[in-house]
């Protein structure tokens, strides 16, 4: 994804918090992501976020600075520059949270504050890092003097904007998902364990300020799906386990399981296991992403189930056997998506007609649903074009997984993928 989340834990605090820490039981988390880099074309509003049918918004992205610079030299981003503060004045502190862009992020942060006023339980959580900015984290948590400054940052940020908490989004310890330029270093054997005293020192500043400040600043962080997150080589499953212990929650990334980087059509976010799917033996559907972690030993209170309100599409889907285009092979990612790429938000699917009012296929698409991986698919068999999406009957059944399992809750990236909010309102009312 584009950036995202979509593609990221240690004894507790000595401070108690009980009094001000949020329950241990199920809290039905409804939290998605708001695209700052969108914020011209999908600016912060009451009627564009929704605060009435969340319970948190992350704020997608802000960086860290490394030798006076932020962002991601690899030619594919190229969008490296100076290091800013929160005032817009230059920084230079390794490992400090800086912002892409002091004022725009700065307005998009206090009017997502400003909806607290009438949703108090609303909260407001930056994001750190994501797909195109994980390049420096292995560095901020490989040293110590970097993860004091990471830490200092956070408590001013959150004092500074009446934050609620920072969430991690790295992508992904051990094996960063955008190549690393020549010369530099962006992931380490030792990440994961750098990861913990990260998150543990975080977690012990952030209680201490909150005893302070009377309220609650929460770490999370965003997770692989796969067993590669969940394990540290041959040293298994352990770190997670006690990497949690230092959260909050674990927002789960269960979605791009499939994407038109790859030849042959599948679905980028299953709930179940098809048998027909290359990958389900894998374990890479949701439901075994999910069992994945709690066999690992997370508690379900800790783990929040992430959706997708985008879709891909493929061109050149020959129709298989069934005539529908799913596993077939293909010629690449198709082109009408949104800005003539591959990416098929809710929204645009409504707006080209691809769906129809009823939510079926339209324009020439035929609507299907594959009842193994409980998951819609649109094929225009004339154009020869494939798509993979979520919709209200998909996201019904992850809201009944999500209550079976008695998880947190459920995350969605992203807001502006779903504009008329009809994703949203599902979502919120099928978690009640």
């Amino acid at each position: 994804m584009k950036p995202r989340a979509g593609a990221v834990f240690a004894a507790s605090a000595a401070i108690s918090l009980a009094a001000l820490s949020p329950s241990s039981a199920m809290a039905d988390e409804v939290i998605g992501y708001y695209p700052g880099w969108k914020s011209a074309e999908y600016p912060v509003t009451a009627v564009n976020v929704g605060a009435d049918k969340l319970t948190m918004a992350l704020y997608a992205f802000i960086d860290v600075c490394w030798d006076g610079k932020h962002g991601n030299p690899e030619p594919s981003i190229n969008d490296e520059a100076p290091c800013q503060d929160a005032a817009g004045e230059p920084a230079s502190a390794n490992g400090a949270l800086v912002f892409g862009n002091a004022v725009s992020d700065g307005a998009n942060l206090r009017a997502l504050v400003a909806l607290k006023k009438q949703h108090p339980k609303f909260k407001v959580v930056v994001s750190v890092g994501g797909w195109n900015w994980s390049n420096r984290l292995s560095d901020v948590a490989d040293s110590a003097a970097a993860r004091a400054n990471f830490v200092a940052s956070s408590v001013k940020l959150m004092r500074r904007f009446g934050l609620d908490g920072i969430d991690i989004d790295w992508e992904y310890p051990t094996e960063v998902g955008v190549p690393c330029v020549a010369g530099r270093v962006c992931a380490r054997p030792q990440d994961k364990p750098n990861y913990i005293k990260l998150v543990r020192a975080l977690r012990a500043a952030f209680d201490a300020a909150g005893k302070k400040d009377g309220k609650h600043y929460s770490v999370t962080i965003a997770s692989g799906a796969n067993a590669n997150f969940v394990n540290d080589g041959a040293a298994g499953s352990g770190w997670i386990k006690e990497l949690a212990q230092s959260l909050d929650w674990i927002n789960i990334m269960t979605y791009d399981y499939h994407a038109p980087w790859e030849k042959t059509t599948g679905h980028l976010a299953a709930l179940g296991g098809d048998p027909k799917d290359p990958v389900a033996s894998k374990g890479l559907y949701a439901q075994a992403s999910v069992q994945r972690y709690l066999d690992a030993g997370i508690g379900a209170d800790k783990l929040v189930m992430g959706v997708p309100f985008y879709g891909y599409g493929w061109k050149g889907c020959a129709p298989g056997p069934a005539g529908d285009g799913q596993y077939q092979l293909c010629e690449g990612g198709a082109t009408g998506g949104a800005g003539g790429g591959n990416a098929y938000g809710f929204s645009h699917l409504l707006k080209q007609g691809i769906l129809t009012p009823a939510f079926e296929g339209g324009n020439g698409y035929q609507r299907y649903w594959n009842a193994s991986a409980k998951a819609p698919y649109l094929y225009n068999a004339k154009e020869k074009i494939w798509i993979t999406y979520e919709d209200q009957e998909s996201l019904k059944g992850k809201a009944r997984f999500i209550k079976s399992k008695r998880l947190r809750g459920a995350m969605f990236w992203e807001l502006s993928a779903d504009g008329e909010h009809q994703l949203i309102e599902t979502l919120w009312s099928a978690m009640r």
